[in-house]
């Protein structure tokens, strides 16, 4: 239960860095929030992407 926990609070503070990474320093705007949200949900896309390869590997892998 930590570990799952630990995992989730690693990766709120990853995508949250994306984000806030994203956004330039000059101020609130629409289109900055629009973008770094883009980025964001691209690069949460991609993650679940890849552990969804990664578990169909593992089960590929245990019926041989």
């Amino acid at each position: 239960m930590t570990a799952a926990q630990l995992g989730l609070l690693i990766g709120v503070a990853v995508f949250g860095a994306v984000f806030l990474g994203t956004v330039d320093g000059t101020g609130p705007s629409a289109d900055g929030s629009a973008d770094a949200l883009w980025v964001t949900c691209v690069a949460l896309a991609g993650a679940a992407l890849r552990g969804a390869l990664m578990s169909l590997s593992r089960r590929v892998g245990n019926l041989r």
